[in-house]
């Protein structure tokens, strides 16, 4: 190749080098970009309280009689979650050991909340009875969450509704000396 050519190849070569020069930074000079961070999410959560401080209602309740004032208990089931949960259910803890069972009459009243303490009925009012029968009635019926009691659908946080408890014994021979031992729970899911 003579010096010439070299000098046209030389040229040529800058003119490309110059033209790949503009446009690769032509194209650097349009950039945009946005983002969206950091992003956190949580899960809601449902809570069911009652006021019972881990004791029985029914503790200690001894010398029950057909015809005698029926004896009442009362509790308060509070919801304080972050979600609109579905109603709240009640049954069974377990199906009641002893032979009374089948012999205690027993009512489930619902009110709206009161100030009275623990057990007490004081104040207590009744919106809607929900259960009449006996206990083992109420234990067979209401065994679990699926077949739960509906008690109330809770709208706001936080939210109470208490709970009267009526026991009496039936006038059957049978129940004579008898004893059950018995719970009751509360529960609600996420619709």
């Amino acid at each position: 190749m003579n010096g010439l050519a070299l000098q046209l190849c030389a040229l040529a070569l800058s003119f490309i080098l110059v033209a790949l020069l503009v446009v690769t930074s032509s194209r650097a000079a349009f950039n945009a970009q946005t983002e969206n961070s950091p992003n956190q999410v949580s899960a809601g959560a449902i809570d069911l309280t009652d006021n019972d401080a881990g004791t029985a209602m029914f503790a200690n309740v001894t010398g029950l009689v057909p015809g005698a004032t029926p004896v009442d208990r009362c509790i308060d089931v509070t919801y304080t979650g972050t979600v609109d949960p579905g109603a709240v259910l009640l049954y069974a803890t377990s199906a009641p050991t002893g032979g009374l069972a089948p012999y205690l009459n027993l009512t489930v009243d619902i009110g709206a909340d009161t100030t009275d303490a623990f057990r007490s009925c004081t104040n207590f009012s009744s919106t809607a009875t929900l259960y009449t029968g006996t206990l083992a009635g109420f234990a067979t019926a209401h065994s679990s969450y699926g077949a739960g009691l509906n008690t109330w659908d809770p709208v706001a946080n936080p939210e109470t509704r208490t709970f009267r408890f009526r026991v009496s014994v039936q006038d059957d021979q049978a129940a004579e000396g008898q004893t059950s031992t018995f719970g009751f729970t509360w529960e609600t899911r996420t619709s």
